[in-house]
């Protein structure tokens, strides 16, 4: 493909592409109402409470709260469900930086566990990587599509271990048509700009159990419940350090019109990934990632899988060159990769007293993060490129994507 013809191949931010006049109604609805604050304000504020709600509706779950971010998300669940030091909590290979350094945050102890070709947590490693010490299992359902939750769900009922799930790349995504973020005792999500829905950044908690939802609050708010917005006595469960991860009411209201929005969303990333997976099937030396539920899958990702890594080093290089200026080796794909991640690899402390790492509850835990530490995962991500699916592609574009890929594999 000549320099002239390369392709015009949009970003990827899915949900800010349907950015549209009804976010922006209820934005100016917010400041015209002069309540930011989602407790209360010049006027009575009602955006947050409506994307809750819109929450509790399309995950069914009886408890939805909105937090600051999905790095918040995370670190308000590990303190409802009381990780803490002398605690190991258990992570795919492939993951995001924020998800581990939840756990070190915490002041617990990160484990790294093998993924399988589905780039999912392998639950045959997760049972090995198990200890008297493991306190959570964290499945994350990376670049939009499911884990094997009836396999990990398994592995965690067998040891009495609760689970986390991490949707924040696989929103609406489903495992055996249910939602992703109901298999466990909670499930987080990210609505950071790269999402499937976004408010540019934000996040989601979802429950179904009392106890933790009320400890979920308190260690996101102030240490205390409310009501009718104002701050009451916790029960004495959920009293608790807050930590200030409200979602503010112009997050809230672009949130509640874009889970509205979700299903369609997700309808055209599927589609646009569908018609280029079908179209590359038969290339030779080409093969993809094994989904664990296709129908369940949400689209924003096509991970390709090569013969080794010299050749998708070399179709990667050919991609790029084509205008395909956003395809990723997996192996080099930033802070997605735990070997990747340098405060994770050297164990930099929290402070200068070494926590986690030093800490005497901890002492039984010691676990190395450097490459090699999963081989299995590190051979498959060599071999590997991601190629991120736009959201509202034009056919033009998916055929001109799939051209550039083939004739990348072919001549690597």
């Amino acid at each position: 493909m000549t320099r002239q013809n390369k392709i015009n191949w949009p970003y990827e931010f899915p949900g800010a592409y349907w950015l549209d006049d009804q976010e922006e109604s209820v934005v100016l609805d917010v400041l015209r109402n002069g309540s930011l604050f989602r407790y209360y304000g010049l006027g009575t504020p009602k955006h947050v409470d409506r994307f809750e709600e819109r929450a509790r509706e399309f995950y069914g779950r009886k408890y939805a709260l909105a937090l600051n971010s999905g790095t918040g998300a995370l670190i308000t669940a590990m303190a409802a469900l009381d990780v803490g030091p002398g605690c190991e909590v258990i992570l795919p290979a492939f993951l995001w930086v924020a998800t581990v350094g939840a756990v070190v945050e915490s002041n617990a102890i990160p484990v790294i566990c093998e993924v399988d070709d589905s780039f999912s947590m392998d639950p045959a490693d997760l049972e090995k990587k198990i200890t008297s010490r493991t306190k959570l299992i964290v499945p994350i359902h990376m670049a939009g599509s499911p884990c094997d939750m009836n396999a990990i769900l398994a592995v965690a009922k067998k040891h009495d271990i609760p689970v986390l799930e991490d949707c924040a790349q696989c929103n609406g995504g489903e495992f055996g048509g249910k939602k992703v973020g109901t298999f466990g005792q909670i499930g987080i999500f990210s609505l950071q700009l790269n999402k499937n829905m976004t408010c540019g950044e934000g996040g989601l908690l979802i429950t179904d159990d009392e106890r933790l939802y009320h400890k979920s609050f308190a260690a996101h708010d102030l240490g205390m419940i409310r009501k009718d917005g104002r701050l009451a006595p916790a029960p004495d469960y959920a009293q608790a350090w807050g930590q200030g991860r409200r979602m503010t009411e112009l997050a809230g209201a672009v949130a509640a019109v874009q889970i509205t929005k979700l299903p369609k969303i997700l309808a055209g990333l599927r589609a646009s990934k569908r018609r280029i997976r079908e179209a590359l099937k038969g290339t030779k030396g080409l093969g993809f990632r094994r989904l664990n539920d296709p129908a369940g899958d949400t689209g924003p990702f096509l991970i390709l899988v090569l013969e080794n890594e010299a050749k998708a080093v070399a179709a990667l290089t050919a991609m790029k060159e084509a205008g395909l200026h956003n395809v990723f080796h997996v192996a080099d794909y930033g802070l997605h990769i735990y070997s990747n991640i340098p405060s994770l690899v050297e164990k930099t402390p929290l402070s200068s007293a070494g926590n986690p790492w030093r800490l005497a509850e901890n002492q039984e835990s010691d676990h190395d993060y450097a490459k090699g530490a999963c081989p299995n995962s590190d051979a498959l991500f060599a071999r590997s490129i991601l190629l991120p699916i736009p959201a509202k592609l034009t056919k033009e574009q998916e055929t001109q994507a799939v051209e550039i890929v083939k004739q990348a594999v072919e001549k690597a």
